[in-house]
């Protein structure tokens, strides 16, 4: 019985992860990495288990517990192999925040947490943990947009002040390395606080903010010179004002399918931004099928007065991408059972958690010419569908079939090579592991 190939990009990602780690520790880490890459719950047991169990029990809890590795360098490797395999125009990323729901008061991080379903069956507020998110998006040729989680970070102090100074630091930990990034906020985190950081590093913000945001006319300059300050402000815009804006009409690709945009658009002095001219956006969508439902406006803000308002509008889009990630991350690849007792423990399990779903969810939007027959979906299901829940049960099949110790043998005969050019070698990865 033949057994099914290792995909050469899936070994060639999987030796650049462990290359971050050092040599004395990298086989423990392959067992970790690749069962949380195969099984479908967040317990270390079952990664185990997946992986095949080839040392004791004292080993994977010693290394993550008091193991000489730093999960900063291996958010940096995943960084590394996004860029190689993917090269945007433009990188957008996102920062949004999820809760965790735990039980327990002595889990670490364990806070109470204003809850935003607005359900009636749900309590207003629970007891969790909070995660907040950096991920960059990305995107395939049928329009299909996913995003990646860079940084994971679990919020250390109050649920409100702690997820905005943690979001400062992942910008700060972010820099340079996408180059000039799009940055994506939803309503709570458009803080000018947080805006200003993005800002001084170079980077673009694009999000939604209330309605009746403070915003002004952009005071043309006097025709002769005065005395004193210039104008920072002109007139307030009133909804009437608004309204009289001229409106556009489009139709665009958001959130996976085709919809028509309403929108009225120009550039304002916004008064949180300390009168920085801003482009603002109204945008409303036609939706035919909930006609019995009024339509609701959007009010976006970009801090780039030169991107237009269609721009700005799919741009915003791409942020849905980030709920997925949440969703998959709790309930397809277990973070909702990642417990530990101590923060450093659970910090490198949930790094190990979520780069082995960022390993499918990258090869999910990659050539599938490279993938190797990694993707098999089920006969009643359209031919092509690629998905990281595919893309998971290749790697547990090629693990149940192929054996832990052939595919880390083949991971093996590039780690060395990886480690030696991965930090100045910008080849794409697709074409080095061809």
């Amino acid at each position: 019985m033949s057994h099914p190939p290792i995909p050469p990009i899936l070994a060639s990602v999987i030796a650049c992860l462990a290359a971050a780690v050092p040599a004395r520790g990298r086989a423990t880490f392959l067992d970790l990495l690749l069962g949380a890459a195969a099984t479908k719950r967040g317990h270390v047991t079952d990664a185990i288990l997946a992986s095949g169990l080839s040392r004791g029990w004292s080993t994977y809890y010693w290394f993550l517990e008091q193991g000489r590795w730093s999960w900063l360098r291996v958010w940096a490797a995943l960084l590394e192999v996004l860029t190689m395999l993917f090269r945007p125009a433009v990188w957008y990323a996102v920062i949004d925040d999820s809760v965790v729901e735990r039980v327990s008061t002595e889990a670490p991080g364990s806070l109470t947490h204003h809850n935003h379903n607005a359900k009636p069956n749900r309590p207003k507020f629970l007891r969790g943990q909070g995660w907040l998110c950096l991920a960059a998006v990305i995107e395939r040729n049928d329009f299909a947009v996913g995003a990646v989680p860079l940084l994971l970070r679990l919020v250390r102090r109050g649920a409100n002040r702690g997820k905005l100074r943690s979001a400062g630091l992942l910008l700060h930990l972010l820099g340079q390395r996408l180059g000039h990034v799009r940055l994506l906020l939803d309503a709570w985190f458009m803080r000018a606080w947080l805006i200003h950081r993005a800002l001084a590093a170079g980077h673009t913000v694009i999000g939604c903010v209330r309605r009746d945001l403070a915003l002004f006319d952009v005071p043309k300059p006097p025709r002769k010179r005065r005395q004193g300050w210039p104008l920072k402000y002109g007139a307030r815009l009133a909804p009437e004002r608004v309204a009289a804006l001229p409106e556009h009409r489009s139709a665009e690709i958001l959130y996976g399918k085709l919809e028509v945009v309403r929108y009225r658009t120009c550039l304002v002095a916004a008064r949180f931004l300390r009168g920085r001219v801003v482009r603002a956006v109204w945008v409303e969508l036609e939706r035919p099928d909930r006609r019995d439902k009024p339509r609701q406006q959007r009010l976006l803000i970009c801090t780039d007065p030169a991107l237009s308002a269609p721009l700005v509008i799919s741009g915003y889009a791409k942020r849905w991408a980030v709920e997925s990630l949440f969703r998959n991350l709790k309930h397809g690849f277990g973070l909702k059972d990642a417990g530990q007792q101590s923060r450093q423990a659970l910090m490198r399990w949930v790094t190990v958690l979520a780069v082995g779903y960022a390993i499918p969810q990258m090869l999910a939007f990659t050539d599938p010419a490279r993938l190797g027959g990694l993707a098999q979906p089920a006969p009643w299901r359209a031919p092509g569908i690629r998905t990281a829940g595919l893309i998971q049960a290749g790697i547990a099949r090629i693990l149940r079939e192929v054996g832990r110790s052939a595919f880390i043998a083949a991971i093996w005969e590039k780690i060395d090579a990886t480690a030696s050019s991965i930090s100045r070698s910008s080849a794409p990865l697709a074409d080095k592991a061809a």
